[in-house]
């Protein structure tokens, strides 16, 4: 399955002089693109569904030397069924996913082009999840479930030069997180949120990415990215969610190239 998403980036520079190793360069990047999910959630139904949706996201950067400080906001909707049910009338879940993050990081001292550069930082994301499951054939039609999360993560970051191009690995997993998860409608509940610190006993999550970028050097730039994303909650109604998208980003820089 192939899922493709367009970037346009871009960037300034401050007019006044720089040293080349410490000039600030900042991007902005749109990108519309597809995303398959998988989940399962026992707080709405015992089965597990999947589906394809659309996502749409902004990131924003700030590089000055060695360090890099990002922002992203990203949204996305499906409409997802049981993957293995076996109903005559299948019910479906009207399925959002909304993400905003902060982070940063630096590059490690030592770096060479055989081994790549690496860096490492820290990102706090808070990720949100709403279900809207349809019922079939019975008197309670339609429920309201969601998901949140706020994690705080170390990162870390691999690039390396590979022909004309550059390859980028990028991996982080949570060791602090505080989750909401109510059992009930949330239409019908007490309070909107409710965030409790869950420990990594009960508490996994991954989120991960692999691109290559055609031309790391010019003026416009090509990039294919594969992101995985992971989530499992050993709670009294566990949630398993597995998503992954393959993109195409088309990007525009502007200012100095790197």
């Amino acid at each position: 399955m192939v899922l493709t998403a367009a970037t346009i980036s871009c960037g300034w520079t401050p007019a006044r002089a720089q040293a080349a190793g410490d000039t600030l360069r900042q991007s902005l990047s749109l990108s519309l693109g597809a995303f398959n999910e998988n989940r399962r959630d026992d707080a709405d139904s015992p089965l597990a569904y999947a589906g394809l949706g659309l996502g749409e996201r902004i990131d924003y950067s700030r590089n000055r030397g060695g360090r890099r400080w990002y922002l992203s906001l990203g949204a996305g909707n499906a409409t997802i069924r049981p993957s293995a049910s076996g109903l005559h009338t299948e019910p479906e879940e009207g399925f959002g996913a909304f993400t905003a993050g902060a982070g940063t990081d630096w590059r490690l001292r030592g770096s060479s082009a055989r081994a790549g550069e690496f860096a490492v930082g820290v990102e706090l994301q808070a990720t949100v999840t709403v279900a809207r499951h349809i019922y079939s054939n019975q008197d309670l039609t339609e429920q309201t479930f969601d998901f949140g999360a706020v994690t705080l993560a170390p990162t870390a970051r691999w690039t390396r030069q590979a022909g004309k191009g550059a390859f980028t690995a990028s991996l982080a997993m949570p060791l602090l997180a505080w989750v909401d998860h109510p059992y009930a409608d949330m239409r019908f509940a007490n309070q909107f949120v409710d965030l409790r610190f869950t420990p990594l006993t009960r508490f996994h999550e991954a989120d991960g990415m692999l691109s290559y970028d055609f031309i790391p050097r010019g003026r416009y730039g090509l990039t294919a990215a594969y992101r995985v994303y992971v989530v499992e909650l050993d709670d009294l109604q566990p949630v398993r969610r597995f998503t992954q998208a393959l993109t195409i980003a088309v990007s525009r820089r502007f200012g100095p190239l790197p």
